[in-house]
């Protein structure tokens, strides 16, 4: 995951981005969420998106300064 967030902050750089922002899966564990933090994100918001089947996918978006 390390290799595609610098992809994704350099692609942010180069088009005069200031912030990147992600959104992921909340997981039982956290563990993803706090994966990007390692990475220097900051978790902001929690949301919950109602999935087709009426199931419930938690999820956190998180941000960066690039």
């Amino acid at each position: 995951m390390a290799d595609l967030v610098a992809d994704a902050r350099a692609e942010a750089a180069q088009r005069g981005a200031r912030v990147l922002r992600a959104h992921c899966w909340t997981s039982e564990d956290g563990r993803r969420v706090r994966e990007y933090e390692e990475l220097g994100f900051t978790a902001t918001l929690k949301f919950e998106q109602l999935r087709s089947d009426g199931s419930i996918w938690p999820g956190r978006l998180l941000q960066t300064r690039v």
